[in-house]
């Protein structure tokens, strides 16, 4: 086109006839239209016939370098919003929108002279003042930060949190005594709010002016003798002076006082835990926590707080006690059903340990709290299939599916298609079985537990072997020591016709030169894995070792022996299964 923004750099004001005048607000505003619209294709064209007329015009540029900040031209964005700055420099827009530019890319000194200029052409835009203050603090410009901050008090009045940075950043630049001015001005300013002269004196006695500090605390015990921020701060002055006799009665005291609240009771046992762990006597040590938690839990009930804290104590410090965790944590949940790093902790410590009464109560209500998390439906079908409770489970599957929406993770809904299949198949529902792994496989096709079955119930029907041969061919290069799906694919060779191929994969799982006991005792080899072994070396004509695998896979026994297994043994030939349609 001609007159592209590329080359506006540099261009001149150019004066517009009035016609033009004209035509370039009409199509402006047209563009600004369509952009609301999000019609943007056609917004930009409108925009660059704005430019073709007044390549000078700055709303045109500013325009056009937010469409080729999001084409990602960054240089060419850059360019067109420093000529539009350049053009009508008392614009803050344009400022800011480079400001943004370089902030988002962490280039904060490139950014500062633009907020700089913001914030003197908008002296009372406090929110750039705040900005300038962190940018000022981050380069070691201390000073420049306390005048940002100065003048953000002059806008909004005397902050707590303004005067704690200004104290930081006194302090920062050997001025500590400006610092504790601040401080002091901040008290003046709230005379009966007792939390800032406290502040003055905690940074006292971490300036180890103690004798200073205890002045400010007996003040605001005179005033409040009763202030429970005060006892803390007086707990940290007897730690400071090392009097920790003191220290350790005050503490108890607070920690058992019935008037103190959850958050200082949490702060107290955090100390508690950091002092009785460092300790050399480290078992002495839980027990006293362990003690304490108990003696707090009896004397005022159950605290969310306080429970999630005496679960990061066992998780840290007594990682072996798996009883005392899970119990904490069933608290966790009944205090807060809601809570669903809880929920999800235990569904998987009730899942390793196989514990699939308490995983089907936990999961039957988390489905009632959580109906949108798919791993609660999962595992409450999981809990009740290992139950027995194959109906119950089935529904706890479908419903679980009912609940998958865009954004839920494909990996799981993948899970809950490819056992609901399992169960569907082993209901005699085939058709529903295939409907249900192949719908997982839209999900995750490489999920390997779905192809494997969804290939070996296709051969055992004697259909689509094509279609299952591929899919079980992808678990074994997906997992090419996995016995299972080794036996699954040879046994697809063998029902093609592929014998020599089904020996090759099938003398993997099960080595002709093993031992009977080894292969009895072999993990991942079965009743039925034997007999697949033994038909495939019927069929290569080596009968005397197929007698041998027939012979082990009845006395290794388990489902999905053949009827005819018996047949074989006596007649010593290999005999046909009929598949039923």
């Amino acid at each position: 086109m001609t007159g592209s923004p590329s080359s506006a750099v540099g261009a001149v004001r150019k004066a517009l006839s009035l016609s033009d005048r004209m035509r370039l607000d009409y199509l402006f505003q047209e563009a600004a239209k369509l952009k609301l619209q999000e019609r943007h294709s056609e917004a930009l064209d409108l925009l660059r016939h704005c430019y073709a007329i007044a390549p000078d015009a700055p709303e045109v540029l500013y325009e056009l370098s937010l469409y080729e900040l999001h084409f990602r031209n960054d240089s060419l964005a850059l360019d067109l919003l420093r000529q539009a700055t350049r053009l009508d420099p008392r614009n803050t827009f344009y400022k800011e929108a480079i400001a943004t530019y370089y902030l988002n890319r962490i280039q904060t000194e490139q950014a500062l002279p633009y907020l700089e200029a913001i914030a003197e052409l908008r002296p009372t835009r406090s929110d750039v003042l705040a900005q300038l203050t962190r940018i000022y603090t981050s380069l070691d410009r201390q000073a420049d930060a306390i005048r940002a901050l100065d003048r953000i008090e002059l806008l909004e009045g005397k902050m707590p949190s303004v005067s704690y940075q200004k104290f930081a950043l006194y302090k920062r630049m050997g001025q500590e005594d400006k610092g504790f001015e601040e401080l002091e001005s901040l008290c003046r300013e709230y005379p009966h709010d007792m939390t800032y002269r406290l502040a003055i004196a905690d940074q006292l006695l971490a300036a180890d002016r103690e004798a200073e500090a205890l002045k400010v605390y007996d003040e605001v015990r005179r005033q409040e003798p009763d202030n429970t921020a005060l006892q803390l701060s007086m707990l940290q002055y007897y730690r400071h002076t090392g009097n920790d006799s003191l220290f350790a009665s005050v503490r108890d005291s607070l920690l058992y006082e019935p008037k103190s609240d959850t958050d200082v009771r949490v702060t107290l046992m955090r100390d508690l835990i950091a002092q009785e762990m460092r300790d050399d006597s480290l078992r002495l040590g839980q027990r006293r926590v362990v003690e304490a938690f108990d003696s707090l839990d009896t004397r005022f009930g159950p605290s969310l707080d306080l429970l999630q804290l005496r679960a990061a104590f066992l998780a840290t410090y007594d990682k072996q006690n798996d009883s005392d965790f899970v119990a904490v944590m069933d608290r966790v949940i009944e205090l807060e059903p809601a809570n669903t790093q809880a929920v999800f902790y235990l569904i998987q410590y009730y899942g390793e340990h196989q514990q699939y009464g308490q995983l089907e109560d936990l999961c039957r209500r988390a489905v009632n709290t959580h109906p949108e998390e798919l791993v609660c439906h999962f595992y409450l079908g999981v809990a009740l299939y290992q139950q027995g409770k194959k109906t119950e489970a089935m529904k706890a599957f479908e419903e679980g599916l009912l609940q998958k929406t865009p954004e839920s993770r494909p990996a799981m809904v993948a899970d809950l298609y490819s056992i609901l299949g399992d169960i569907y198949h082993e209901s005699g529902r085939e058709n529903d079985a295939f409907e249900a792994y192949d719908s997982c496989l839209v999900y995750q096709d490489d999920n390997v537990g779905c192809l494997n079955n969804y290939a070996y119930y296709l051969s055992l029907l004697g259909r689509d072997l094509d279609k299952a041969e591929e899919m079980s061919y992808r678990t074994i290069r997906l997992e090419p020591d996995n016995k299972t799906y080794l036996d699954t694919y040879a046994w697809i060779l063998f029902m093609k016709e592929r014998y020599a191929e089904a020996a090759h994969y099938i003398d993997r799982v099960c080595p002709a030169d093993s031992t009977d006991e080894v292969l009895l005792a072999m993990e991942g080899v079965s009743g039925v894995v034997l007999e697949h072994a033994g038909d495939i070396a019927a069929k290569n004509g080596n009968q005397e070792q197929a007698l041998r695998f027939w012979t082990l896979a009845q006395q290794a026994g388990g489902e999905g022996l053949t009827a005819v297994l018996p047949k074989k043994i006596r007649l010593k030939r290999y005999v046909r299964v009929m598949i039923e349609d």
